[in-house]
């Protein structure tokens, strides 16, 4: 029995066909070569390599149906990027691999999918829309598309071929779709068993050619840009799925046969970096996944890959997300699907790119089973009207046969859902027969109709940015840029405020931090003159804006919290042109970083341009959450805090959250922050939308809040290691210093190399290391002691120290008091068998951060106290999300160094004093020579030492010079090597 159910899964599993996966590397893109990033991608034929150049991991590789190098070896000729070897794949090159077998298996009746992954910015938009004469693969298959079905209906005019397109988005688990306009509302998502999963109510619209695609996707675009502004969404949380349905209608011996094919193009939501310890998943109680969609499909992925593998039978998991649910078909279904990931080639991508690899390298394990979708047509309509026929009795009888709109696998559904369902099916099948039925050519007029419509409404509003000054949008995503546009027509007066006015205002804003009355702007003569109202929050050019103020062609404006606006003021564009002005064209990430006061990325420190990133990015997400914590009341203030990095040099961006509840602040790192952003983005959208259940939300499950009893730093300390590198000890009283650079006491460490039993090396063991470099391959061990604190503030119980050394992946911790003075008592010894370059490089170029960490003791609000949260903010009220304080984490640790260089420089002396003295006792004794043991004794540590060669040829020198003969080299003088006594006997001279 088994070996006949193996050979029956083995036949199955072979009518399968693998997901096509390719990868493609672009160029380095500004912002890494502002940050002098390296290449760490190479590819051979199908493989990819990756490299690890900071953190030192062995080189891996993966293997792909194609690996497209896109990195360089091409030019620009007249605008396209032209191959200068065979090396560079070009955009016709991936057509050719991954277009055609879309546009051959789409015309043979299979379904078709396309999937876009990798993180935000690593050029998945490139590949699969492409821009100007570098067409992407969709435009390529359109235009190919629409070709091919205008020369069959010309062979064959009996025949009719019809393509539908739709647009949807889903954000935050809801799907919406982007052709609605502005009745934009959230769809549901059905099921039934022939169909699966389908969205009800999603609009299909006829179209006739590939511009008339582009111009369908513009207008949901354009709608996707304005309820992004509502929602406080960007591309890194939106997924976008196009979906065009090619309808074939053959007459074939008298007989009408429909072939029809569904192709998705998939635009996956940009994957955020997250450190290892993100990835691993946070609980919801630090926030909802940073993309519950993208982890749902990993999961969906990874049961696929496993069943496709032969693993043991398992249920897969689409019904976690609506992104899953709706690519049913798609992953695991009747669907011939390619995906498309693309790299970063940037080292300072490693983690992001390595990630995006992996997760390709699981998709193409996964086996769809594609059918063609061909049946006459007569029979079509037929099933269709018998189907509605049989869903309409058992809605009037009662008796309902679950069996239409449930998977076996799925749990109890309730009798509410069941008939929901029915009814949605129901309407799905009467709109296909509609459709089968009606005239396609009718259909494609209107279509054709309302698209000239919106296309004569685009000329009006071009020829009025010609000519008329106006507020364009920016948006982190690109795509989302300049959507939206306010003209101010000669002599008018605009307001601008939330709805809740009447009469309501001109400019009707949504989202963030918008007053009813917020500002004006008046176009007087041309001139653009903002005023602000009271307590309404404007930024221009990064400055806080109060009163008036006249706006010049290419300002920025933040009104609220997230809409942001380019000034465009076409006469005085003209007239700087004529002058010689040049005008920069600011975007998004430039107009928030005016608003926090950052620096150039040029002027960043080395090593720190991915702080000065994160600082960039969480800028307007922390105005972004302190504007919804005003909203909701929850009496929590969000600062960006500078912290050193555990292990490094450099320092790291988080964030603290305070209490005015209970006067507590927690530290919460980069990736918890934004995990716990997209939930009470959940909650503000709630209250947005009226919707009072957010209420009710446990304040376990809360974001804005946190346990009285977490753990938090109190400060740190930071030292350097580099004396042990040299043997030498260290014994420092430490300042504690907080995120904001205040002391909260002081912290007594020691460390000192040992023996193996733990013993102190001391002078008399007569060790002494030059260069850290001659410790390699040899066993070392060293000691640390944390004796006591002192001063630790008493607002805080239960404090304790905890560090990582090197490669440790736990803390090692002291133990747990309470008091202002604590004794800890506490001794480790660390070992490293043997020395490694790597462990080298850490004690020269690495810090030990000692986290000093507690509770704290909550001291609550005043009964009584009524203020609001964006009161009690403004009673402290900053304009700008500057980090509060840059805390340097080298400032301790330089002076550990100081001491440790001290130490050297006296170690290095004493060896000096002592061959002087053997110098001076060999003279007095009447020799012509040092004995070869005697010099061995002093320098037996470290024979091959510069300096002390240095230091040996200068008092042989000086020896020979006295006496009157020539400075003579011996083999009896001190064995070094040949290039150190040559280097070592010139600088001697040098210095005679």
């Amino acid at each position: 029995t088994t070996l006949l159910y193996t050979i029956k899964f083995e036949e199955v599993m072979a009518e399968g066909e693998a997901v096509k996966v390719a990868v493609r590397v672009r160029p380095f893109n500004a912002r890494e070569k502002n940050m002098n990033a390296k290449l760490c991608i190479k590819m051979n034929g199908p493989t990819t390599y990756i490299n690890d150049l900071e953190g030192g991991d062995e080189e891996k590789f993966f293997t792909f149906d194609y690996s497209y190098w896109s990195f360089d070896d091409f030019e620009d000729i007249d605008g396209y990027l032209t191959p200068t070897s065979g090396k560079y794949h070009d955009q016709q090159h991936v057509f050719n691999d991954v277009g055609v077998s879309i546009r051959e298996n789409s015309w043979n009746g299979f379904n078709c999918s396309l999937f876009a992954y990798g993180q935000t910015g690593s050029g998945k938009s490139y590949s699969i829309i492409g821009y100007g004469k570098n067409k992407g693969v969709v435009p390529l298959y359109c235009e190919d598309l629409f070709i091919r079905m205008a020369e069959l209906q010309k062979e064959s005019p009996d025949n009719s071929y019809q393509v539908q397109f739709s647009m949807l988005e889903i954000y935050n688990e809801s799907v919406f779709d982007l052709l609605a306009g502005k009745d934009r509302k959230a769809l549901k998502i059905r099921q039934s068993k022939q169909r699966g999963f389908f969205v009800q109510g999603l609009k299909k619209t006829p179209v006739g050619s590939y511009k008339e695609i582009e111009d369908r996707m513009a207008e949901g675009t354009a709608n996707r840009t304005v309820a992004a502004t509502k929602m406080n969404a960007t591309s890194s949380r939106a997924h976008t799925v196009v979906e065009l349905t090619l309808t074939q209608k053959i007459v074939s011996d008298g007989a009408n046969m429909t072939k029809t094919s569904v192709v998705n193009l998939v635009d996956l939501a940009g994957s955020e970096r997250a450190s290892s310890t993100g990835a691993t998943g946070a609980t919801l109680k630090q926030g909802a996944a940073i993309n519950k969609s993208l982890s749902a499909l990993g999961n969906v992925i990874a049961a696929l890959a496993s069943a496709s593998e032969g693993g043991k039978k398992t249920i897969i998991p689409y019904r976690d997300s609506s992104l899953t649910m709706i690519l049913k078909n798609a992953l695991g279904g009747n669907s011939k699907t390619v995906m498309i990931a693309a790299l970063s080639p940037a080292s300072v991508n490693y983690e992001e790119t390595l990630s995006t690899l992996r997760f390709a390298d699981r998709a193409k394990q996964i086996k769809t089973k594609a059918t063609v979708n061909e049946s006459p047509t007569d029979k079509l309509i037929r099933e269709l009207r018998e189907e509605n026929e049989k869903l309409k009795k058992m809605m009037e009888g009662g008796a309902i046969d679950t069996s239409m709109v449930k998977d076996d696998d799925e749990d109890d559904v309730s009798e509410e859902e069941i008939q929901a369902r029915i009814q949605a099916l129901m309407e799905e099948n009467s709109a296909e027969k509609e459709t089968m039925e009606s005239e396609w050519k009718n259909r494609l007029e209107a279509a054709q109709k309302a698209i000239e419509e919106l296309k004569a409404e685009q000329s009006r509003k071009e020829e009025l940015k010609s000519n008329t000054p106006h507020l364009l949008n920016l948006n982190a995503d690109e795509q989302l840029c300049g959507m939206i546009v306010y003209f101010f027509e000669a002599g008018s007066e605009k307001r601008m405020g939330n709805k809740m006015t009447d009469p309501p205002n001109d400019i009707i804003l949504s989202g963030l931090e918008i007053e009813p009355s917020h500002c004006s702007i008046i176009n007087n003569g041309g001139k653009l003159t903002l005023t602000v109202h009271e307590e309404a929050k404007v930024h221009v050019n990064g400055e806080y804006v109060s009163g008036k103020l006249d706006l010049m062609h290419s300002d920025r404006v933040l009104i609220g919290a997230n809409n942001v606006f380019t000034v465009v003021n076409p006469a005085e564009y003209e007239a700087g042109i004529k002058a010689g002005l040049v005008y920069y064209k600011f975007t998004y990430e430039d107009a928030m970083e005016e608003v926090q006061h950052l620096g150039s990325k040029d002027d960043a420190q080395k090593g720190e341009e991915i702080l000065q990133e994160d600082i960039a990015q969480l800028g307007p997400m922390i105005g972004e959450v302190n504007a919804m914590s005003c909203a909701l009341d929850k009496k929590v203030k969000f600062e960006i805090v500078i912290m050193p990095e555990e292990g490094k040099k450099r320092r790291t961006a988080m964030v603290s959250m305070f209490s005015y509840l209970t006067s507590c602040t927690y530290l919460l790192s980069r990736d918890e922050f934004i995990s716990r952003k997209y939930k009470m983005e959940e909650m503000y959208q709630m209250f947005v939308e009226g919707d009072d259940s957010w209420k009710s939300i446990s304040q376990n499950e809360d974001p804005f809040t946190e346990d009285e009893n977490k753990e938090t730093t109190i400060g740190t300390v930071s030292i350097s290691l580099k004396s042990l590198g040299y043997l030498f000890e260290q014994e420092q009283t430490f300042t504690i210093t907080n995120y904001q650079g205040a002391p909260k006491g002081e912290l007594r460490v020691e460390y000192f190399p040992c023996k193996e039993d733990g013993s102190l090396i001391t002078e008399d063991d007569d060790v002494f290391v030059d260069d850290p470099d001659s410790l390699i391959g040899q066993p070392l061990q060293f000691v640390l002691k944390i004796p006591y604190a002192r001063g630790i503030p008493k607002r805080f119980e239960n404090v304790f120290c905890r560090y990582k050394c090197f490669l440790d992946s736990v803390y090692s911790s002291t133990s747990t008091i309470t008091g202002v003075n604590p004794e800890y008592g506490y001794t480790k010894m660390h070992s490293c068998k043997p020395v490694t370059d790597q462990f080298v490089d850490y004690l020269e170029k690495s810090n030990l951060v000692i986290e000093v960490v507690g509770t704290q003791i909550p001291v609550r609000m005043k009964e009584g106290d009524m203020r609001t949260t964006k009161q009690l903010m403004n009673s402290n009220f900053s304009q700008t999300t500057t980090p509060r304080a840059l805390m340097d984490p080298e400032k301790q640790a330089i002076m550990s160094e100081l001491d440790s260089t001290k130490k050297r420089a006296d170690k290095q002396q004493n060896k000096l004093v002592k061959v002087q003295e053997l110098l001076d006792s060999a003279k007095a004794n009447n020799q012509d020579s040092i004995s070869v043991e005697d010099l061995q004794k002093i320098l037996e540590s470290n024979a091959n030492s510069m300096g002390i060669a240095v230091a040996v040829f200068k008092v042989k020198a000086r020896q020979a010079r006295e006496e009157g003969t020539l400075f003579q080299e011996t083999a009896k003088m001190v064995t070094v090597n040949e290039e150190v006594r040559e280097t070592a006997k010139s600088r001697a001279c040098s210095i005679l």
